[in-house]
């Protein structure tokens, strides 16, 4: 005898929702993916998009970054459509070498491909740098991907295995009988599952209260800069003192910085010209360079940095909302997939369940 799958609505077409949407779908489930705007139409669509490992974080959560990356060349050799994802390695050093220095030491004891490469080694890897620093880390098997298309495909890649899209549709409340969800509110009805899947980003604690759940994730603004350039200035992903930068095309630079302020000397204006000063200052070639735009992304952020995904403490419920979306969308995806249809526990999530806010 078969057991039926579950119906599944996952509320948010951003990167992280679409992944899980996709991965429901393709093991046969019967789902919808819903969202009051269209696919990466929130923070995804501006993300920086840096499929990446970082640093100074815990092991358990640098070792699912680190299987996340993995998880991107997985999902690029599955998907019918090919992946705007551009493997390019990046390069990261810090004021203080010998910050450097443990970020390499770290993650290469934990197996990752990540080595020390010092200044004349640097200097060809990136010949477009004024002043290449003493010692870097590369990492060789980090990438970035464009966002909005990748998550495009991937609500496509849900559409065709069988998974409803409902785009345009506000969820106002979830719905729960008895303890367990029922469903979702939306200003047209309500609309039964048998599970509801949190993939909203910072509207997420919103709708948990509608059901009297408490999630403790606050809304982390940071700041997206694209410039246009007269060619190609850099190959790979640099973050640095100065800036953090990448090329998204042959004539366009995107660069990441913390958002500080509104307006005045520390708003995104200001900034924004601030970083193209230190492009100009640090890349040659790059005099020419102009801002484009900047945009102000709203990030979910947990109140202690790391995702919550699984069950939501409600029958029903389950849980997918984290800051580096992008880069853990398709492990996330997948493994949330396996909770939620074959009824297990997945050891290597057990650092982000919500239920460790309530044990500290």
């Amino acid at each position: 005898m078969t057991t039926a799958k579950p119906r599944t609505i996952v509320i948010g077409a951003g990167i992280v929702g679409a992944s899980v949407a996709y991965h429901l779908a393709r093991r046969g489930a019967p789902v919808t993916l819903i969202d009051k705007g269209k696919p990466a139409g929130a923070v995804t669509g501006k993300a920086f998009a840096w499929i990446n490992v970082a640093h100074g974080l815990p092991e358990p959560y640098s070792q699912l970054r680190h299987l996340a990356v993995q998880d991107w060349r997985r999902l690029e050799q599955e998907l019918e459509r090919p992946l705007p994802i551009d493997w390019c390695g990046a390069l990261t050093w810090n004021r203080d070498p010998a910050d450097t220095e443990r970020l390499v030491r770290e993650h290469a004891a934990w197996g990752y491909d990540i080595r020390l490469v010092e200044r004349p080694e640097i200097a060809r890897l990136e010949p477009n740098l004024t002043e290449p620093p003493a010692i870097a880390a590369f990492a060789a098997s980090e990438a970035a991907v464009d966002p909005v298309a990748a998550t495009t495909i991937l609500a496509d890649a849900a559409r065709r295995a069988g998974a409803e899209l409902r785009l345009e549709t506000e969820v106002i409340a979830l719905a729960a009988e008895s303890g367990k969800i029922s469903g979702i509110r939306t200003r047209d009805g309500i609309v039964s599952a048998d599970r509801v899947v949190i993939a909203a980003g910072i509207e997420a604690p919103a709708l948990c209260r509608t059901i009297d759940l408490a999630l403790p994730v606050e809304t982390s603004p940071a700041l997206l800069l694209r410039f246009k350039t007269a060619g190609r200035l850099v190959n790979r992903i640099l973050t640095g003192p100065v800036m953090e930068v990448r090329q998204a095309s042959p004539v366009q630079l995107l660069a990441a910085e913390d958002y500080v302020d509104a307006a005045g000397e520390n708003g995104p204006e200001a900034i924004a010209q601030r970083t193209l000063a230190a492009v100009r200052r640090h890349l040659r070639a790059a005099e020419g360079t102009t801002l484009e735009s900047v945009s102000v992304g709203l990030r979910p952020m947990p109140a202690d940095g790391l995702p919550i995904v699984g069950a939501g403490g409600v029958e029903g419920l389950y849980l997918a909302v984290m800051h580096a979306g992008v880069t853990l969308a398709p492990l996330v995806g997948r493994l949330a997939a396996s909770e939620i249809l074959d009824g297990v526990e997945v050891r290597m999530l057990e650092s982000c369940r919500l239920a460790r806010f309530s044990r500290a």
